[in-house]
């Protein structure tokens, strides 16, 4: 039996624990597309794939009611794949593990994959259940949702025949989305020098470890006061160097372009500098940090040590062309929505860093409803590191999803959250992206909800969901199906 296998509803949990002991982080989803299609075999529904490796499963509808028109309900396959400092786990071999922890379920030193797994558990229990009245359903799992929405770039207009899209891919029950933000990365390289003989620091070496943060991801979470470990890194080098003049020799932090960093670490070479002084300095700026995030990062830490290490340093140039561009590169929240209270407008996430032989390569994931906006913050990303001597990279991005107050389907969602709880649902945009931003594109006259689950802190070790939202996500999704069946 399995860890889940006595929560309701029952077949939901059991495809959920299924699919975490199936590898899936993004660009390696074959393991579950193949799970997807084996179960619908067994009903002997029909599946197909397209290009880039989405699925559908094609459901007809109950008795009766085969004639309406097709649902989609749709989420994707992948999952951010990142582990706690300290645990080693091949996402590419190694099964996420569950746990219940009171009202939640949460992995074992890792992201758990309830976004998207839930959402996909919850299409499959449609499936398995033949006391739930709808109409023809497709359920459609997508491909590389989470670093770079290959499988919604990929979609064509013919592969997908419903109108009607459910996504359920958010993570807050008893919450209409109708909205999304777009967002683009920016890939930033920085050409470093380093000595080539092994490196004697005759002054020693030290190791600043920044850890116990509590990560998040970076559309949901960034207004919540989450530090950085990327930016707290990047403050505790430039309060150094303004003491004393030292040399990285490596620095990396964050996981995820679109996790917001729980931690990063340095290693410097003190050759000509004076070790307890720097480590003063170090030590005064962690208690202000430690202050200004008292509330909201109880468990932050920053580790000093002696390490011994020979390899080459950065040159100082490069050392302090380093700390400058990270000092100067924009993280968090931009401007918050003048129309939509509460809401982030533009945010941008200083996501991974990486120190390598000859570079250090930052990824920034940024964030926006409106799209000159998001031109305009890359465009200062791109200024400032041209200005630092790097070069950047922009990979495709994805648009934004308008609202629709006037939707026929949010029209009836909305009777059926009022029958079925008494009070409205909220009614909001969400700064996260989701693919039905390019839905909107690629399937003409889509009329589009989204829905999903409680979860918190998703794309970080600290992933939960909500136990008993499951149930009610579930019991609401197939409602709303019946509700959607009888009225159009």
């Amino acid at each position: 039996m399995g860890v889940l296998s006595n929560l309701e509803p029952r077949h939901v949990w059991e495809h959920f624990e299924n699919m975490c002991n199936i590898p899936h982080p993004s660009r390696q989803e074959e393991g579950i597309a193949q799970y997807i299609i084996e179960r619908a075999k067994r009903y002997g529904y029909a599946t197909r794939r397209d290009q880039v490796g989405n699925v559908i499963v094609e459901i007809p509808g109950t008795p009766g009611l085969e004639s309406k028109p097709i649902v989609v309900l749709q989420g994707h396959m992948d999952m951010v794949p990142v582990a706690a400092p300290g645990v080693t786990h091949d996402f590419s071999k190694d099964p996420i593990r569950p746990r219940i922890d009171g009202e939640y379920v949460k992995a074992t030193g890792t992201t758990l994959g309830a976004d998207n797994g839930i959402g996909g558990a919850l299409m499959l229990g449609i499936m398995d259940d033949s006391s739930v009245k709808h109409g023809p359903l497709e359920l459609f799992f997508t491909v590389n949702e989470e670093s770079g929405m290959d499988g919604a770039h990929g979609t064509e207009a013919e592969f997908v025949k419903g109108r009607i899209l459910i996504n359920l891919d958010t993570e807050e029950f008893g919450q209409y989305y109708i909205s999304c933000a777009g967002g683009g990365d920016s890939v930033i390289t920085l050409p470093i020098h380093r000595g080539t003989a092994p490196c004697t620091c005759k002054s020693g070496s030290l190791r600043i470890k920044v850890s116990g943060l509590r990560g998040g991801h970076s559309g949901i979470d960034i207004n919540i006061g989450i530090a950085s470990g990327n930016k707290i890194l990047a403050r505790l080098l430039d309060a150094a160097w303004d003491a004393g003049v030292f040399q990285l020799k490596s620095i990396r932090g964050g996981n995820k372009r679109n996790s917001i960093s729980d931690g990063a670490e340095a290693v410097i070479c003190l050759e000509h500098s004076d070790a307890a002084m720097i480590r003063r300095v170090l030590m005064a700026m962690t208690e202000i940090i430690r202050e200004e995030f008292a509330k909201t990062e109880p468990g932050f830490t920053v580790e000093i040590t002696d390490v011994e290490d020979a390899s080459p340093c950065l040159d100082k140039e490069s050392t302090e062309a380093v700390i400058r561009l990270l000092i100067a590169l924009p993280h968090g929240v931009i401007t918050m929505s003048p129309e939509v209270p509460g809401l982030v407008e533009t945010s941008t996430n200083l996501g991974v860093m990486e120190s390598m032989d000859s570079v250090v390569k930052i990824t920034m994931l940024t964030r926006s409803a409106v799209t000159s906006h998001l031109i305009a913050v890359k465009k200062q990303i791109r200024t400032i590191a041209v200005l630092a001597g790097a070069s950047v990279e922009e990979p495709r991005g994805y648009p934004g999803w308008k609202p629709d107050m006037d939707s026929p389907l949010l029209k009836i969602a909305m009777k059926v959250y009022e029958t079925k709880y008494g009070s409205a649902p909220e009614v909001k945009a969400i700064h996260a992206g989701l693919e039905c931003g390019l839905f909107s594109e690629k399937l003409p006259g889509v009329d589009m909800l989204s829905i999903g689950p409680e979860m918190h802190f998703v794309h970080s070790p600290n992933e939960e969901l909500n136990i008993a939202s499951v149930p009610k996500s579930y019991d609401l999704l197939g409602d709303l199906l019946k509700a959607i069946a009888e009225q159009y």
